[in-house]
């Protein structure tokens, strides 16, 4: 099976329209965004789960990214939108109540790749 990296990878392939209903592909920044985020997202689940969920990626039809992952009391989706916006769901599941976050950015307070990098290599430490 395909690690999250190697579906990100895969992202980088796709063409305009990849889904037929003329899905956007994510752009280069997107996806090097969402690896990083990925690796955070692992380095954190490592330290903290005794059975680390499986995070799962896939392409949004605006040319975002989306990851997901579960553990035994929430769901949780961390959405990359091309326009630089950051969107957080997490549900809990024993009562289905659902906090969404949406967090806008103006260019000059982008996320840089490096940031996330900074901090896992804090949480390895």
């Amino acid at each position: 099976m395909a690690t999250p990296s190697d579906q990100l990878e895969a992202m980088r392939r796709l063409s305009e329209n990849w889904d037929g209903y003329g899905g956007a592909s994510p752009k280069p920044g997107i996806i090097d965004l969402a690896h990083e985020f990925v690796k955070l997202l692992e380095a954190m689940l490592a330290k903290s789960a005794e059975d680390r969920p499986a995070l799962h990626v896939s392409p949004t039809r605006v040319g975002g990214i989306l990851i997901e992952w579960e553990d035994q009391t929430k769901e949780h989706e961390l959405e990359l939108n091309p326009d630089s916006s950051i969107g957080f769901l997490h549900l809990e599941k024993a009562t289905g109540h659902i906090v969404t976050r949406k967090f806008s950015s103006r260019p000059e307070l982008a996320i840089d790749p490096g940031l996330l990098q900074e901090l896992r290599h804090l949480l390895a430490a």
